[in-house]
């Protein structure tokens, strides 16, 4: 009986430290595909050309990335305010830090601004602070990620040992 209660908690500490890890990996995926879509973007800006309402929908995107794209056009087809609504958006991310927030914000208030060559020119200016972006999340997903699963685990087989 002692074995059976001590590999539930093992079990429930070990998805406690997956619980807590869960803000890195929504970070790593949130920037991995905010780095497609501002390639992408780049890409229509150069070649195709079509209106921004038609090129969001050409790519399906996962996860919070997803809600963001959409909870921001849908701002657009209310003709709300563009910064405050999705300033507001952001403000939901808790995964983010405040200055991901901004820059995430200030980029989306920039799609559709302006001509085709200084959208090409800021879209441009932006791959790198993305690809930093995308970069540190990665490696904070791999190194705390990891981390909080381990604690979990241990913490878990420790309580099976006092308990043994």
């Amino acid at each position: 009986m002692k074995i059976l209660i001590g590999l539930a908690i093992v079990c429930f500490t070990t998805y406690c430290g997956r619980f807590c890890a869960r803000k890195y990996r929504l970070r790593k995926h949130f920037f991995g595909q905010f780095y497609e879509f501002n390639e992408r973007f780049l890409n229509e800006i150069a070649y195709y050309r079509r209106p921004l309402m038609e090129f969001a929908v050409k790519y399906p995107y996962k996860g919070e990335f997803q809600k963001l794209i959409e909870g921001f056009f849908g701002t657009l087809r209310q003709k709300t305010t563009k910064d405050t609504g999705v300033h507001g958006l952001l403000d939901e991310y808790d995964f983010l830090k405040a200055d991901e927030k901004v820059f995430a914000g200030d980029y989306l208030t920039m799609l559709g601004k302006g001509d085709s060559g200084s959208q090409k020119e800021y879209f441009s200016g932006v791959r790198k602070q993305l690809s930093d972006y995308k970069e540190e999340s990665a490696k904070e997903c791999e190194r705390y990620g990891n981390l909080y699963l381990k604690l979990g685990f241990l913490l878990g087989l420790a309580v099976l040992v006092l308990i043994v």
